[in-house]
């Protein structure tokens, strides 16, 4: 069983704007991963690359920083932040601009796909 988990649920921000909810999880009972731990992982399937990518959850930089790259093909990518919401970091549409911060509140993960 792999150390990290990504799960993803449809959803809006507040304003509407829907987008892909990617949910990290770290399920080493320390909460600690290694580098190694991301050899072969893949994003889930079904991902509509139509649409932004918000990544959330608890991780090291590092594995934002590859979640970011695989969810290149997404029109934008974003990233939680508590304090502000979904800050895009990336983008291929006139949606939204690099900077933005979508306020939206977080999915219930339960309801996410593996």
């Amino acid at each position: 069983m792999s150390a990290i988990k990504l799960s993803f649920i449809q959803h809006k921000s507040h304003c509407g704007l829907e987008y892909n909810h990617l949910h990290i999880e770290i399920t080493n009972e320390n909460g600690i991963i290694a580098p190694a731990d991301i050899k072969g992982l893949k994003l889930p399937i079904g991902i509509d690359f139509t649409k932004g990518v918000v990544i959330e959850g608890k991780a090291p930089i590092w594995l934002y920083g590859y979640l970011v790259h695989e969810c290149h093909p997404a029109a934008w990518v974003g990233c939680y932040d508590t304090r502000l919401g979904g800050v895009v970091v990336a983008t291929h549409t006139h949606d939204v601009a690099i900077s933005q911060v979508l306020k939206l509140d977080l999915p219930d993960v339960a309801l996410s796909k593996d």
